[in-house]
């Protein structure tokens, strides 16, 4: 049996994720629900530029939103680390102005991703807790001089929305009520928030109810129950939204034990375990 400690990790934090040392897995043509960024530990990807030309690089981000399939995107001969980027944070906004464009929602060469590759590396071979973790990839990610910086800044009816949206995640609450809590119309609401964070409210809520379904997968909890605890409707729904935004389904053995060593934040754990009559099995 191989060492647990080479064998791929999920870490889980509150508004972020972290898959490290996930070799190919084939996906079909999907839209992005969350920005990411892709570092290879080894390899490189293949991007295809606007004009068509092919480019090899160790590090692209792609912006939520975004359809990508295996043609623009291949990863076959590398191994990689996804960020899944918190979507109102000036994370994204401060590597966008330091990557170079590779076409509309892609971008390429992070400024330090050699060094980022070395730190995601000792992250998977280390024994680190989700809290180490974090601070060593953040401390990675971002340039010391540029870590407070403010690229843009984020509408209050926006960040209220979302808290809302979070808070109320697995109620069927009409959005016409998300925008009357912060004093806008449905239609200008839904307007705002594309512009702010690159793709529609219903979108937005859809992810985040998936974001806590995958949390739930990583856990050991069935199809069923993470997508009753999400707020879908049914396993079926749930399988459909996961295949739509992720590209596989979610029985994937990538999701599973063994194959998966999944470190949760004890934060995330708490705001999103099942009831005690939910069973693992």
């Amino acid at each position: 049996m191989n060492d647990t400690k080479t064998w791929p990790k999920f870490y889980i934090w509150k508004n972020s994720r972290l898959f490290i040392g996930t070799d190919h897995i084939s996906f079909r043509k999907h839209t992005l629900g969350w920005s990411q960024l892709v570092i290879c530990l080894h390899g490189k990807i293949k991007l295809k530029l606007v004009e068509g030309e092919g480019i090899a690089t160790r590090s692209c981000m792609i912006k939520a939103g975004t359809v990508v399939n295996e043609q623009q995107f291949n990863i076959s001969n590398a191994v990689i680390a996804i960020y899944y980027i918190n979507p109102i944070s000036q994370e994204y906004l401060i590597l966008q102005n330091q990557m170079i464009s590779a076409s509309q929602g892609v971008s390429y060469k992070h400024p330090n991703e050699i060094h980022l590759a070395q730190i995601l590396r000792h992250i998977m071979l280390a024994t680190t807790s989700p809290n180490r973790a974090y601070q060593l990839f953040k401390g990675a990610l971002i340039q010391p001089h540029l870590r407070q910086a403010v690229v843009k800044k984020f509408d209050p009816r926006i960040i209220s929305t979302l808290q809302n949206i979070r808070k109320t995640f697995n109620d069927n609450i009409p959005m016409s009520d998300y925008a009357a809590d912060v004093h806008l119309s449905e239609s200008r609401l839904n307007k705002l928030f594309k512009k702010q964070i690159g793709i529609p409210i219903t979108k937005y809520r859809l992810q985040f109810r998936l974001s806590i379904g995958i949390t739930l997968l990583a856990a050991g909890y069935t199809v069923t129950v993470a997508a009753y605890e999400a707020g879908f409707s049914s396993s079926a729904h749930f399988s459909t939204c996961f295949s739509d935004m992720v590209g596989v389904q979610p029985s994937t053995d990538f999701l599973k034990l063994p194959n998966l060593n999944v470190f949760i934040s004890d934060d995330v754990l708490k705001a999103v375990l099942p009831s005690e009559t939910c069973n693992l099995s």
